[in-house]
């Protein structure tokens, strides 16, 4: 026995830590199981030390001199020093389900530690995928992997929290599924890293300069829409007015601006556009089509889609533009409009798409206040569920997203966060009550995790699996070998 209920309320339990119980062993974020007429499920939040009698008691046995001194002293309720754990009601665990809880525990209840068989809910499912296991335990956790590519999910933590990680953990499980994964890894991580994705089955890496991939990206200049035009520079009333005639007018309307004279332009627009505003268009045009990967050799797009269509992985390398704003913003806005439309597309046609996870590496660079609303990507948390089009949002401040877009995000998984307004903001966002993970937030390991969300049945501590891309690669060659075996 772990200890027992001395006091509760409709979503807190207090117990006192038995006596014969190492106190160190207990932590923060255990489960444990209150038993009375029912099995209450409760997650361990706060630890605290305590004491019966007067307050300055422990001011007066510290000043003694014999160490044994708070040992020795005894009362009529035993020892005067104790421990005590208040912990959240989770549920109340009844077979293989787990049900609300809407009635307390009774006094002096005791409390226990969580076994296997109490967390039976937790068993993998047909639409399930394994991410982690249990904390301190060997139970693992499966989500529900349609509900966590389509209705949208976040991973946040701090740079070294282990959250590369557990995105490559995922990417592994959903890629075994056969969900379409569209990755912009940012800072070179996913592909051809040592410990990527890059080469296995299934997986193709798209790179832009100094990125190892297996084809190089390259957007069509008719598929960039004003609107991203504006996203990476600021245009004036008159500017914008001229883009939209000329795009309205000319399908390469980038290459119009950039290659024709600004008096021609003037001309054939009957001097509506003046000559002083294409001068500056053309500078800020050149901001597009002056990148290596603005063309019309290759179109990307549709190879992207068209490894969509088959449930790949497709993995977009920034290579050496992992800290150009303007290429992160761009390349991801391009990318994941055309998604969206091809989807709204294959859905009017009922088309058969296959479930899509978008990963957006560093998605403060895009969905801050300043920007949101301007990407394509404040459209998809809100619309892409229709469509089977998901985005899972990754990042280290999340304090500077925009609140609507966390809110949107229904399965959350928390690592290390020290920083206090990254917290504060997650818990005030999310759809989710995270107000009792506030602390615990700060203080998780390495690997560790707070997994929450409608994937889930209720939150649960976890230690996130160490992606081992050694044990993909053996698998990947005995089924390949298991094909080619010759059977005659």
């Amino acid at each position: 026995m772990l200890g027992k209920v001395i006091s509760s309320s409709t979503d807190k339990v207090h117990f006192r830590i038995d006596e014969g119980e190492e106190f160190e062993n207990v932590k923060v974020g255990n489960l444990v199981v209150i038993e009375s007429k029912y099995n209450y499920l409760a997650r361990i939040n706060e630890l605290e030390a305590r004491h019966l009698g007067e307050s300055v008691l422990p001011d007066k046995i510290a000043a003694l001199s014999y160490p044994d001194a708070i040992e020795n002293i005894q009362g009529i309720f035993g020892p005067q020093f104790y421990y005590a754990a208040t912990a959240s009601l989770l549920g109340i665990v009844d077979g293989n389900t787990i049900r609300g809880a809407k009635s307390l525990p009774k006094y002096l209840a005791p409390v226990r530690r969580v076994t296997e068989e109490d967390l039976k809910f937790l068993y993998r499912t047909e639409t399930c995928i394994s991410i982690g296991r249990v904390r301190d335990m060997d139970i693992p956790i499966f989500l529900d992997v349609d509900t966590f590519v389509t209705k949208h999910a976040g991973v946040f933590g701090k740079t070294g929290s282990g959250k590369s990680n557990a995105v490559k953990v995922i990417l592994r499980e959903v890629k075994n599924r056969d969900i379409a994964c569209v990755v912009f890894d940012v800072h070179s991580e996913y592909g051809y890293h040592p410990t990527g994705l890059g080469g296995l089955d299934n997986v193709y890496v798209l790179g832009l300069k100094g990125a190892e991939c297996d084809v190089s990206l390259c957007i069509p200049r008719t598929l960039i829409y004003p609107s991203e035009l504006a996203m990476i520079t600021e245009l004036t009333p008159a500017q914008q007015d001229a883009v939209h005639l000329i795009y309205r007018k000319e399908k390469d309307w980038l290459h119009y601006i950039a290659r024709k004279n600004s008096e021609e332009i003037s001309e054939e627009f009957e001097q509506r556009i003046r000559v002083e505003t294409i001068s500056a268009l053309k500078r800020k045009v050149s901001r597009i089509t002056d990148y290596e990967f603005v063309g019309d050799k290759f179109d990307s797009l549709k190879y992207i889609m068209g490894k969509v269509v088959q449930g790949a992985t497709v993995i977009i390398d920034f290579g050496e533009y992992e800290n150009n704003d303007w290429v992160i913003q761009l390349v991801t806005s391009i990318v994941a409009r055309y998604l969206l439309n091809q989807f709204r597309s294959a859905r009017r046609k009922n088309t058969d798409v296959p479930k899509t996870l978008i990963v957006l590496e560093e998605s403060h660079k895009l969905l801050n206040k300043e920007m949101a609303r301007q990407t394509v990507f404040e459209k998809i948390v809100r619309e892409g569920r229709k469509f089977n089009l998901g985005l899972c949002v990754v990042d280290q401040m999340p304090k500077k997203i925009l609140d609507e877009v966390i809110s949107q995000l229904n399965t959350v998984i928390i690592l290390l966060l020290t920083n206090i307004k990254d917290r504060e903001h997650l818990i005030s966002s999310s759809e989710n009550d995270l107000t009792d993970f506030k602390e615990e937030m700060r203080r998780l390991d390495i690997g560790e995790a707070i997994v929450t969300g409608i994937a889930v049945p209720v939150p649960i501590p976890a230690q996130i699996d160490l992606f081992k891309r050694d044990e993909i690669e053996r698998g990947e060659k005995k089924e390949e070998e298991f094909r080619e075996f010759d059977w005659n």
